[in-house]
């Protein structure tokens, strides 16, 4: 009896211990997506980079006597701050493996944190190994906020924080050492290390940038300005050289590359989705500088033409004059700042540290850069070229939704799907392959977000072998995409489902529309930024207690990067926001994510114009949101009787303007693709609910007063 015993505990024992292993491996397997560094042993999915030899390999250089801190910043940035990155600059993503393009790292000798906000949170899960902690950051957008209260919190008495001085702005390096500076019984110092990256040092095989030529756009086809007129020639403050003298400087630096290439009317391929080429500029009341990467190979007899060298006055490529371009080699950029004979130099306040640092401060003018607002406000050239690029990708819209649901259908289980037909790298890959058939395609303007099921709610997931998903009627389907076209640059989103969606896909996808619906029926003033109109997208959402952790909206470059400022349709301020203004053009992007279950996000593109109304208060000047794209919405994903008759108006007639404008532009499949979705809604008058009928007593009661019922 006690062997007996002994055995059935044992079996107990190995029972109860299978269980629990099963147990870890069912979790596991149902949340295969995402690491679990609590279980034993941790679980890491497929989509993780094993970062524990890199960071050792840093930690080890940073305990180096040449350097000797106790901290490393590491942003993902570039030395011009842009949004994309080139391989070469992708830094943060080596050390780390994370892949979101927002996000900081902070290394220390024995931590490791990573800063990103609400659209990373669960990518963040599926990409970082257990050497990294998570820092979900909901506060202040700049994540350097949050970096330096730890730093100043957690690092002892004497720490050394090193920073690599062309990736830090001026006001993060303020932030820091302000926070730093106001410590009581301790002092930390900000260690700016100029000769090389850490991160560089370590990586093996970094790759270099690309060896591109450049292409000129041609001021009557494309820009409607000539670089000169930009530069000098416009009168007052309309041009740079104008608006320079209002502000008191006699020399400007330009350091973002998007404002580099709208100013010179030149493109280039050195930046991922982004047509722009590594350079700075200096521009002073007698000379232009262009110091450019790869100048020997970009400096071909097509550019010498348009920046005028070589002509009777610009002689040679390093000549300095008022109307002449000296091409100048990329490295010699910050010791000719260093060396500028100016009494004050205007510097953007996103300028890196580099650049502040050989500035002395009697002479700086650090506010925005002007051109940020110059190329944001479109040429009449440049609109036209908008418009005509929206509705070349609403084409490739209308083509990729025909084809979707066709393929979908033609499925042996449309209910399970079959990957190895249709999934989400071959929905990119088809909308790819219809890009390229309009004219003047160049290149995505990003990655495509190609997501189903739950990948949707990753807000900027990116497919891969691991992740990749098969498309069936069982879910929702958000894709992402944009287009560079020479005429301007798109982005567009739009949801599906085949099959019977659930009631709160209804419900989101319905309150998602009508947030964007009534964002583009607003109407506003002077003076009034993107930040007093973002909570008309939310209201729909909060209603129910929904809500998205991304902006409603960004501006968008006119063949450039695909987000740009300074107008912004998001909560919260930031000192380079300014109003929106005629000719601006701006994504109306509301959505709302279920983590691990589906993503719902409806983006389309409209234009600033000026508004219609029957008074003129104050003078200001009115005005509204113009839509550009012509894309059907998913009528299988909207509740009607959730919206509004002022609502479904504009549904209607948005349906309508599709119908009119894609009807002769698309084929006939699409075509008869197209009209299935835009086919008109009636406005049904309920008493289920009191919103429904608080909506629908108000229409009675105006429709009365209007018809002389009521007075």
């Amino acid at each position: 009896m006690m062997y007996l015993g002994i055995n059935i505990w044992v079996i107990s024992v190995v029972l109860l211990w299978f269980g629990q292993t099963m147990g870890n491996s069912v979790r596991n397997k149902r949340q295969a997506d995402v690491r679990n560094c609590d279980a034993t042993p941790p679980y890491l999915p497929d989509t993780v980079t094993e970062t524990g030899d890199r960071l050792q390999a840093l930690r080890r250089l940073m305990a180096d006597r040449r350097y000797n801190v106790q901290a490393y910043l590491i942003p993902e940035v570039d030395a011009h701050h842009s949004e994309y990155l080139a391989e070469h600059d992708r830094r943060r993503t080596y050390i780390s493996g994370f892949t979101g393009s927002a996000g900081l790292s902070v290394v220390t000798p024995n931590v490791a944190l990573l800063y990103t906000d609400g659209r990373y949170f669960l990518q963040a899960e599926q990409q970082l190994d257990c050497n990294w902690e998570l820092v979900k950051f909901t506060g202040d957008p700049n994540f350097a906020v949050g970096a330096r209260e730890w730093l100043a919190e957690n690092l002892n008495n004497g720490a050394r924080v090193g920073f690599d001085p062309t990736l830090m702005s001026v006001g993060d390096y303020e932030g820091y050492k302000k926070t730093f500076d106001d410590l009581v019984g301790k002092r930390i110092t900000l260690v700016p290390i100029a000769d090389g990256n850490l991160i560089d040092l370590i990586w093996d095989m970094q790759p270099s940038y690309p060896n591109t030529t450049m292409l000129i756009l041609d001021a009557n086809k494309y820009t409607g300005e000539t670089w000169q007129q930009k530069i000098w020639e416009f009168e007052g403050e309309e041009s740079l050289r104008g608006k320079m003298a209002a502000e008191g400087a006699d020399a400007i630096v330009l350091s973002k590359l998007d404002e580099i290439a709208w100013l010179y009317n030149m493109r280039g391929q050195d930046i991922p989705y982004n047509p722009m080429f590594v350079s700075y500029t200096i521009i002073t009341t007698d000379s232009i500088r262009l110091y450019l990467f790869d100048r020997e190979g970009r400096l071909t007899d097509e550019v010498r033409t348009h920046l005028n060298i070589g002509n009777s006055s610009c002689s040679t490529d390093e000549t300095l004059a008022a109307e002449c371009v000296a091409v100048l080699p990329y490295e010699r950029f910050l010791t000719d700042l260093g060396s500028l004979r100016a009494n004050k130099i205007w510097i953007s306040d996103e300028s890196s540290y580099a650049i502040y640092d050989r500035v002395p401060p009697t002479k700086a003018i650090i506010k925005s850069s002007p051109v940020l607002l110059m190329k944001a406000v479109k040429s009449l050239k440049e609109r036209e070229g908008m418009r005509s690029a929206q509705i070349k990708d609403s084409v490739v819209l209308c083509e990729l939704g025909a084809w979707l649901e066709e393929m979908v259908n033609s499925l042996e289980d449309p209910m399970v799907g079959d990957i190895s037909i249709l999934n989400e790298t071959t929905v990119e890959e088809k909308a790819t392959e219809l890009r390229k058939q309009q004219d003047l395609y160049q290149d995505l303007s990003f990655q495509a977000i190609s997501a189903f099921g739950p990948n949707g709610a990753v807000i900027h997931y990116r497919s891969s072998n691991a992740t990749n998903r098969a498309i069936n009627k069982d879910g929702v389907f958000l894709f992402d995409s944009g287009t560079q076209y020479l005429d301007g640059t798109t982005d567009i989103t739009r949801s599906y489902h085949f099959g019977k969606p659930t009631k709160l896909m209804k419900e989101a996808y319905t309150r998602v529309l009508m947030g964007r619906i009534d964002v583009a029926q607003s109407i506003w003033r002077t003076g009034v930024y993107g930040r007093d109109l973002d909570a008309i997208a939310r209201n729909p959402l909060w209603q129910a207690g929904l809500g998205y952790l991304h902006g409603t909206g960004h501006g968008i470059g006119h063949f450039l990067a695909v987000h740009e400022g300074p107008a912004r349709l998001r909560i919260g301020y930031a000192d380079w926001h300014e109003p929106y203004e005629i000719g601006m053009f701006t994504s109306d992007e509301p959505g709302y994510y279920a983590d691990g279950e589906f993503g719902v996000r409806i983006e389309d593109i409209v234009e600033v114009v000026e508004a219609e109304t029957m008074y003129k208060f104050n003078n200001w000047t009115y005005m509204t949101f113009e839509m550009i794209t012509a894309v059907p919405l998913e009528p299988n994903l909207i509740d009607f009787s959730l919206m509004s008759p002022k609502q479904l108006d504009h549904y209607n007639a948005y349906n309508k303007r599709v119908r009119d404008l894609m009807g002769p532009r698309v084929s006939e499949k699409a075509r008869k693709w197209m009209e299935s979705k835009t086919k008109p809604r009636k406005y049904k008058f309920t008493l289920n609910d009191s919103t429904h009928l608080t909506t629908g007593i108000s229409a009675l009661l105006l429709s009365l007063v209007a018809s002389g019922f009521l007075k």
